[in-house]
């Protein structure tokens, strides 16, 4: 049987190591740069986006799904997402009327209960 060095172990070693940081460092720059192309909204926040700016009047629903950083309104004919603050206060089933500000989706400036 041949022995193998230290140094070649160590080397051998490195080398894996190395390729396998490499690696897993490209594949998560690549998974959030496709993130950030999907949500471009989510990357810088603008002042603009800050400004309230009346979209219409308030939308009154039923929550059907609540996320991370949003809620899902149904309102009868349609499935509407609202980016809340905290939506981990809502429940599903709850009424609800959301004032709301433009943008993609639109944020929710104040939200009652029915």
């Amino acid at each position: 049987m041949r022995e193998y060095s230290v140094k070649r172990l160590f080397l051998c070693v490195a080398l894996i190591c190395g390729f396998a940081g490499t690696m897993q460092v490209l594949v998560f720059n690549k998974r959030q740069d496709l993130h950030f192309q999907h949500h471009p909204d989510q990357r810088f926040s603008t002042p603009q986006q800050d400004r309230f700016v009346p979209a219409g009047p308030p939308a009154e629903g039923v929550v059907a799904a609540v996320g991370m950083d949003r809620i899902h309104l149904n309102t009868g004919s349609k499935l509407s997402p609202y980016r809340c603050e905290n939506p981990g206060q809502y429940k599903i089933g709850e009424r609800l009327r959301i004032t709301y500000a433009q943008g993609s989706p639109p944020t929710a400036v104040r939200i009652e209960r029915l």
